[in-house]
């Protein structure tokens, strides 16, 4: 039986130490990088069958099992743009929940 996946991004500073949710890092790793003081913090972003937390910006949801990793956000991203990537991506065939 598939369930359903919500994709969503969030704060690099609000991703907990161990988290209960499947993270990727924008170097599309799930290891969470070391930023050093003044350098931007890599864009986040997470995938988990309950809710996403407060303070996250859902992106889609998708039936699949296993569930795949998002495509990755370019090097200049905003959250607004990558919705709507992520949104194509689960239309092209990821599955969309029935309405």
């Amino acid at each position: 039986m598939s369930q359903s996946y919500t994709y969503f991004t969030l704060p690099f500073s609000s991703v907990p130490k161990t988290p209960s949710y499947t993270v990727w890092f924008a170097s599309w790793s799930t290891d969470r990088p070391t930023v050093a003081a003044g350098d931007n913090p890599p864009f986040v972003v997470c995938c988990t069958t309950g809710q996403a937390p407060q303070g996250s910006t859902v992106l889609g949801s998708s039936i699949k099992d296993p569930f795949p990793p998002p495509p990755p956000p370019p090097a200049s991203i905003n959250a607004s743009d990558y919705q709507t990537t992520v949104a194509s991506w689960l239309a092209l065939g990821r599955g969309l929940p029935d309405q």
